[in-house]
């Protein structure tokens, strides 16, 4: 095993506590074994590795190339009328943009799983889930042995998950989500609510044209929240990704059973123009980690320009949830507590400060061999 590494900043986010002048010692895995004092240290922001909870490098060739605006139901027409098999090259890209800002894990969602070779290329830890989706078992089957087939390196899981409860048969949500951890859309638009409850909406005319017996198979429930509850699948170990949608019940419900959320702000900006309720959310202690979805709706992959647009939407929630819960969501990520400390220093200052969003203060760190 080789040596481990010491490194140096003005500043250290510990994920806990800012420290002046502090050095971090790092074993040979990464893990951090003491954080010390470190008099006269180089001027810059030293952070640990950055987790993007939710992402889908799949769509990575369509930056830019899907309209927004127009709410989800909208959105999703106009990508499948352009979403074509994935692009290797552009899944490649992305994966290293995302090690450029920082990100040291990340949630990967898909279909087919072939971003695990960009993913094991660029060297990030994490997920990758398999999305399973549909009414009728002959429609979901295939993820479960795409999900069987993909050999990940090590730090890297490979699981399967449900697409969300508004396009999933129960049956698929339960076997899907049950074992966990996994994360699944939730209540992203108030159309889910529709098609759930009153089957009625734009979902259930889409329903309509393509799963025989929709009626029958889909689940019934107020919203997506309460039919994951309902359905027993809520707990600490699924992430709601989105709940911009979501009501005071939705959140009660997700707050007693201990269920985590997964923010993707400027994704819904550009597809709802809307926000989640992040501030009731934070009252009741819900943990929080943040994603960007895909480059077909995002325009980029850096979860700290995603808490830049958080604290400036919610300047009354403290702004070290959004620097902890960048970083915290490791262990779920990955499915175990070791803290990564990603290169994201080093990298900084080779781009100009202003294409960096909430990075202003960030340098090279001073980096020495360990002891």
């Amino acid at each position: 095993m080789g040596a481990g590494r010491r490194l140096e900043a003005a500043w250290v986010w510990t994920g806990e506590t800012l420290l002046r002048d502090a050095a971090v010692m790092l074993d040979a895995t990464g893990r951090v074994t003491a954080v010390e004092p470190a008099p006269g240290a180089p001027p810059g922001l030293l952070m640990p590795g950055l987790v993007n909870a939710h992402t889908h490098l799949e769509l990575s060739d369509l930056r830019g190339a899907v309209p927004g605006g127009d709410g989800l139901f909208a959105w999703v027409t106009a990508l499948l009328r352009r979403r074509r098999e994935p692009d290797p090259a552009a899944m490649l890209a992305a994966a290293f943009e995302a090690r450029e800002a920082g990100v040291a894990a990340v949630v990967d969602v898909g279909n087919t799983g072939a971003s695990l070779p960009a993913l094991a290329e660029a060297g990030l830890g994490g997920a990758l889930l398999v999305e399973a989706i549909g009414l009728a078992p002959e429609r979901w089957r295939v993820a479960f042995d795409t999900a069987a087939c993909l050999r990940p390196p090590p730090g890297l899981r490979v699981g399967v998950t449900a697409h969300a409860p508004h396009s999933c048969a129960p049956e698929l949500l339960r076997r899907a989500l049950r074992g966990g951890p996994a994360t699944v859309h939730c209540d992203e638009d108030p159309d889910e609510a529709r098609v759930l409850g009153e089957r009625a909406g734009p979902w259930a005319e889409f329903l309509a044209l393509r799963e025989p017996e929709w009626d029958a198979r889909l689940g019934r429930a107020p919203s997506g929240t309460a039919l994951l509850d309902d359905l027993g699948l809520l707990g600490p170990h699924l992430g709601l990704v989105h709940m911009v949608a979501a009501r005071e019940a939705d959140l009660d419900r997700a707050a007693a059973a201990g269920a985590g959320v997964v923010l993707c702000p400027r994704s819904n900006l550009f597809i709802g123009r809307a926000l989640p309720p992040v501030p009731a959310m934070v009252e009741r202690g819900i943990p929080l980690a943040i994603g960007t979805d895909s480059l077909a709706s995002a325009p980029d992959l850096d979860p700290l320009a995603e808490a830049v647009v958080l604290a400036r939407a919610f300047p009354r929630v403290p702004r070290e949830v959004w620097a902890r819960w960048t970083s915290q969501a490791l262990a779920r990520a990955k499915g175990r507590a070791k803290t990564l400390w990603a290169s994201l220093m080093s990298r900084a200052n080779r781009r100009p400060a202003a294409r960096m969003p909430g990075r202003r203060l960030i340098a090279n760190p001073r980096e020495t061999p360990g002891s």
